[in-house]
Order: C-alpha cells, then sequence, then structure tokens
C-alpha cells in the first residue's frame, strides 16, 4: 500500500511538473489580417476576445481606411515586410492606458500611415510602448507620447505642417534613435521633436536621428529641430525638463528656415549629467529681425555637462547668432567642437560657456569665419570658480567690432595654447579676471592683443547685466530657489570686480617687438614682457648637392633669453608659417606648413646645383637662415653658419580707439538673449 501511495504521489508531482513545463512554453497566438485573411481590418483583429495580451496582429499588403485604438498589450507589425498603408480620418493608431483598458507594453512596427491635413499618426498615451520602422506622411503631427518607457526609433516622418514628435512624459525613459524626420512646414511655431516633462524622466537618449527642412514661413514663425524643456513662443523662458540623464548624440539637422527665430537644439534640463556628443547642425537661416541659436544647452544638475565633437555651420541671422551655447551649473567641459561660417547677425558668436557654479573648460575647439555688420566674437568662456580656455584656435572673426576671445573667470583664469589670428583690427583677448594667466599662446594681427576689461567705466550697467536673470526669476518663481543665490553672486562680483591683473608673459605675437600699445591696462595690471620671438635653423648648415638640411621655425626662446623647449606642449598648434628658399625646394619654392606646439618644420632639398642658399620662415615676423650646398667637388668647404635677421617694429600707434571699442565690447558681452 506505500508502494501504491509512493506512486501516487510521485504521479502528481509529474503531473504538476509538466503542467508548469506547457504553461511556461505557451507562445502568443497571432492573428493575421488581410485579404483572405482571419480578419479584413485591424481593429477587428484587436477586439475579438480570443485576442489577450501578449498577441501578434499580423497584417498583410493593403491600404486600410481605419482609426487603429489599442486597449490590450499587442505587437502590431506588418507581414515579413509588406506594404501596409493606414488612412486614418484623425488617427492612425492610438494606445491607451485608461478605463477602458490597457494598452501598455505595445508594439507598432512597420507601418505606412498617411494622413489627413489634421490628422496625427500615433498617439501613445500607455506606458512601456515601442513605435519602429514606421513611414508617416502628412498630417499635423506624425507622433505623440505621453506615460513613461517610451521607443521611438527607426521611423520616417515627413509632410507634417506642426511637429514630427511630440513628448509630454510622466517618468521612465524614452529613447528616440535612428529617426527621419523631414519636410515640417507651418505658418507658425514648426518643431521636429518637441518634448515637456510633467515628473522626472530617467534617461533621455536621442541618437542618431536625422532632422531636416523645418520651416516656419509665417510672420512670426519659430522653427525648432529639437526642443527639450518647451519654450513659451520666442520671447518667453523655456521650462526646465526634470531628466537624471541626457544623452544626445550622432544627430545630423540641417536645412532649418524661419521667419522670426531658429533654435537647432534647445537643451534646457535638470540633468546630473549631460552627455551631448557629435551632432552636426548646419544651414540654419531666419528672416529681418531674427536670432538664431544652432546648439543651446542650459543644464541646471550638480554633474559633469560635456559639450564634445559637435560641427556647426551655416547660420544666416539679422539680430544675434550663436553657434554654441553652453550654461551648467556642474562642471562644464567643451572640448573638440567646430564653428564656423555666421554671417549677417548684428551680434554673432561662435561658442559661449558658462559655469556658473563650478569650473568651465573650454579646450581645443575651432571657431572661423564669423563675419558680422557690428560685433563679432570667437569663443567667450566664463566662470565664477575657474575658467580654463586651452589649445582652442579662432581665425577668420570679421566685424565692426571684433574679439577672438573672451576671458573672464572671476576666481582664477588660465588661457594657454591658443591659436588666434585677426585681421589687423579688433582684439585678440579680452580678459575679466582678478587672477589671469595668459601663456604659450598664438595672438597676431590684432590692433590690441590683449584687453583688461574694466566694467565700472565700459560696461553696461549692473542692474543691465543682470535682468535676464530678475526676468526669469519673475516669469518662473519656481526657480527662485536655484536663481536668487546666483543672481546674489553675480551682483557681489560685479561690483568688486572694476580691474584685471594679468600676467600675460611668453606668448607669441606675429613680431619679435610687439607694440606697447596693442595692450589695454585699464584699471588693472598686464605684465606681457618677455614675450616669445620667432628664430629659425638649419641642420646641417651644409651640404652637399642632392642632399637634404631640416629648416625649423620656433618660438620657444623669450625676449630676454629664457628657453622654453621643455613646456613644447603647452604651445599653441595650426595655422602657420611659410618657408621660401631662392635655391633648391622646400616643396617647391615655399611650402606653408602647420604649428605644431610652436615648431613649424620643412625640409630643404638641395637639388639645383651649388651656391648659398637664403632660406625665409613667416609667420608676419620674418626671419632668414643661410645654408651652403657644395658641388662634389667643393665638400672641403667651410659651411656658412646660420644667421637671423630681424623684422623692423610694424606696430602701429592707435590713437583714440580704445575708449570706443570697449563701449561696444562691454555692451557686446552682456547682450541678454531674449527668451
Amino acid at each position: 500500500m506505500e508502494k501504491n501511495l509512493n506512486n501516487s504521489i510521485l504521479k502528481v508531482l509529474f503531473s504538476i511538473g509538466f503542467l508548469f513545463f506547457i504553461m511556461g512554453n505557451v507562445t502568443a497566438a497571432q492573428w493575421n489580417v488581410g485579404t483572405g485573411q482571419t480578419y479584413n481590418d485591424i481593429q477587428s483583429a484587436i477586439d475579438n476576445v480570443n485576442t489577450i495580451d501578449g498577441d501578434v496582429i499580423n497584417v498583410y499588403n493593403g491600404t486600410y481606411t481605419e482609426d487603429v485604438l489599442v486597449k490590450k498589450n499587442l505587437t502590431l507589425q506588418t507581414n515579413n515586410g509588406a506594404d501596409v498603408e493606414v488612412k486614418p480620418v484623425n488617427t492612425g493608431f492610438t494606445v491607451v492606458n485608461d478605463g477602458s483598458g490597457d494598452g501598455s507594453g505595445t508594439t507598432i512596427n512597420g507601418f505606412r500611415i498617411t494622413l489627413p491635413f489634421s490628422g496625427t499618426g500615433i498617439n501613445i498615451t500607455a506606458n512601456d510602448c515601442s513605435i519602429q520602422n514606421n513611414q508617416i506622411n502628412g498630417g499635423l503631427t506624425g507622433i505623440i507620447v505621453s506615460g513613461t518607457n517610451t521607443t521611438v526609433m527607426d521611423n520616417v516622418i515627413s509632410g507634417q505642417s506642426e511637429n514630427g514628435i511630440i513628448g509630454n512624459l510622466t517618468g521612465g525613459f524614452f529613447t528616440v534613435n535612428h529617426n527621419y524626420i523631414s519636410d515640417i512646414t507651418g505658418s507658425g511655431p514648426s518643431s521636429g521633436i518637441t518634448v515637456s516633462i510633467n515628473g522626472t524622466v530617467t534617461d533621455f537618449n536621442f541618437i542618431g536621428n536625422t532632422i531636416s527642412n523645418i520651416n516656419a514661413v509665417g510672420v512670426s514663425g519659430t522653427a525648432f529641430a529639437v526642443q527639450l524643456g518647451k519654450s513659451k513662443g520666442a520671447d518667453g523662458n523655456p521650462e526646465v525638463a526634470n531628466i537624471t540623464n541626457l544623452v544626445v548624440t550622432n544627430n545630423i539637422i540641417t536645412g532649418i528656415s524661419a521667419s522670426s527665430a531658429i533654435m537647432g537644439m534647445e537643451l534646457v534640463t535638470s540633468s546630473i549629467n549631460a552627455l551631448i556628443l557629435e551632432n552636426v547642425i548646419s544651414q540654419l537661416q531666419a528672416g529681418p529681425g531674427s536670432s538664431v541659436y544652432a546648439l543651446e544647452a542650459a543644464i541646471i544638475g550638480n554633474g559633469t555637462v560635456l559639450i564634445s565633437n559637435n560641427s556647426i555651420s551655416g547660420i544666416i541671422s539679422d539680430e544675434q547668432a550663436v553657434g554654441i551655447v553652453a550654461v551648467a551649473l556642474g562642471e562644464l567641459i567643451m572640448e573638440n567642437n567646430r564653428v564656423t561660417d555666421i554671417s549677417n547677425a548684428k551680434a554673432a558668436v561662435g561658442m559661449l560657456g558658462l559655469g556658473l557654479f563650478k569650473n568651465a573648460t573650454l579646450t581645443n575647439n575651432i571657431v572661423s569665419d564669423i563675419t558680422s555688420p557690428s560685433i563679432a566674437a570667437g569663443i567667450v568662456g566664463t566662470a565664477l570658480a575657474h575658467l580654463n580656455m586651452f589649445f582652442n584656435t579662432v581665425m577668420g572673426i570679421n566685424g565692426v567690432n571684433t574679439v577672438a576671445m573672451v576671458t573672464a573667470g572671476f576666481n582664477t583664469t588660465t588661457v594657454m595654447g591658443n591659436n588666434l589670428e585677426g585681421d589687423g583690427s579688433g582684439n585678440g583677448i579680452v580678459i575679466c579676471s582678478p587672477n589671469g594667466t595668459i601663456n604659450y599662446n598664438r595672438i597676431v594681427n590684432f590692433e590690441y592683443y590683449i584687453q583688461n576689461f574694466k566694467f565700472s567705466s565700459f560696461g553696461p550697467s549692473i542692474d543691465e547685466m543682470l535682468k535676464p536673470i530678475d526676468d526669469a526669476i519673475k516669469n518662473h518663481p519656481e526657480l527662485e530657489p536655484i536663481l536668487k543665490p546666483i543672481r546674489d553672486d553675480l551682483d557681489k562680483l560685479f561690483h568688486s570686480l572694476e580691474n584685471s591683473n594679468t600676467t600675460a608673459t611668453y606668448n607669441w605675437y606675429g613680431t619679435n617687438t610687439p607694440d606697447e600699445a596693442k595692450f589695454f591696462v585699464g584699471n588693472g595690471t598686464i605684465n606681457y614682457y618677455p614675450w616669445l620671438v620667432l628664430t629659425i635653423n638649419a641642420n646641417p648648415s651644409t651640404i652637399t648637392t642632392g642632399q637634404t638640411s631640416t629648416i625649423t621655425a620656433d618660438v620657444y626662446q623669450d625676449a630676454a633669453g629664457g628657453d622654453h623647449s621643455a613646456d613644447a606642449a603647452m604651445f599653441f598648434s595650426g595655422p602657420q608659417v611659410t618657408f621660401t628658399t631662392n635655391l633648391g625646394n622646400v616643396g617647391s619654392k615655399s611650402v606653408t606648413v602647420q604649428w605644431i606646439n610652436g615648431l613649424a618644420t620643412a625640409i630643404l632639398r638641395g637639388d639645383e646645383g651649388f651656391g648659398i642658399v637664403t632660406v625665409t620662415a613667416a609667420d608676419y615676423q620674418i626671419v632668414k637662415t643661410m645654408v651652403t650646398i657644395l658641388g662634389a667637388s667643393e665638400t672641403s668647404k667651410a659651411a656658412v653658419s646660420a644667421q637671423s635677421i630681424e623684422m623692423q617694429n610694424t606696430g602701429i600707434q592707435l590713437l583714440g580707439m580704445v575708449l570706443a571699442i570697449l563701449m561696444v565690447l562691454g555692451g557686446f558681452i552682456s547682450i541678454p538673449k531674449n527668451q
């Protein structure tokens, strides 16, 4: 009997185990839709009582004239890449989570949605949904998303009259990757992607999208390619989107036009950390009275904000134009970005970085071809703590009043290894810092090499400078706990920071004898001696026909005889030195090469017979050395030693201009952005 009992128990246990096994291997049911299939339309397949959460609605070729409502957790897909067109009256697919049902977890994959003028392609109010591989044409808006944990990937959205994607999010994550959004044209505000947040999103990932041809054609039309932290119109202040981690990388934005204002990317968040990397923004053009900001990031969190390897080009505006502007409460790093070709605007800035509480570092950026009928600036760096400006290149800044670099570190400022070249007018560096150091930079062809900026005499009033913050507090009382301490600190700094004390030794100015008048001391001090001098050497200085000599130009010596070759890693690189020869060749009779850490090199080839060669190196200053080329029978002749000849001082006295230029620069530095 005991044996029978044991057998019965084993049978029961086996039956229970088998039941769990078969339950664990149940697969979702697939319901086919189309001509000759189980269902003729998508909605019937969804609504059938036999269709339950987790099932697949598989749609065959054809056109389906219906507004599809999803109240279950389903996968809606096209059959093996079939051409399935949905033509709704209002909305192609609506996925809800309300009293009538819950479509959370739904996937919509592979449909072509053709919309009427006022239609919407896909509207998601449920959670945990995925929208992928769809093509949405026409209508007002391509995709609307609210709720949490949504993925929008690999969709093609085009031809809308207002928005490509709108997000009104409540939490979770939001991933928008590898979508193509184009040809959005409207008479009012037009946007590729606009996201506002009611709650806190843990992760916002915006990666690998292409947005093109966004046009706001109305009289006061504004265009946004990407807008995170929704603005209240062109003159409003943007809302702060509550996001923990922000990643915006590898996106392409091009062909944005508007009559009033353009934002290529507007990112206003409370992110603890932000990564804005390898985005390409180009061809932004606005009309009379307009302002254009290609990439604007205001990150009101306490982590690190990294803005790196972005490329900005082709901006045309009327009033204001800015390539990149970044404001961070935490550590700000702007590196390896490139901004070029900004024109028309009365105030044009290549790049501006502001660190509010921590350090700001702007390094290895390139800004070029910034043209304005009035005020133009290359790179502006500001930090309430420590400001680092390292190894940037700025050239081609053209306007009535210009400055290549503005540096305002209200604690300390270090400006090192930058390459700044002007057109004979304007300013190389304007510095505002109680403790500024400017070393190993190339600052050439400016009316003024370095200026200490004096707020009290030449800048706008302190109240005018603080007005943007006052307006933000007035319009957004909820931000007062954050902004009021900042406002108070700035007020104190502006009242105390009336002059700058600058150590500017060991810089190259394009001349071995810089003009004292090209340094504006203001109420502070500038110590610019000793400066760097250009020298040239040939090794060897005697060669035989057919041999070579290495020609080097460097600025490692200073005017007091000091040698700085051990500090080569701190020196500038980039444009440029021209070598010439009257016998033999250095590539031809002349060659232009880049500086590499304060050193430039050419090879002299003795391929035109023998004689005494004069080789020159020119970076505004011209220096020369001699090389003896011996024939085959003249190898016993002595070499001619290398020598350097200094160029005459070309400095020009520029009387009466200091006051006017600084007054304009004062207004320029403090130009507020109307929001």
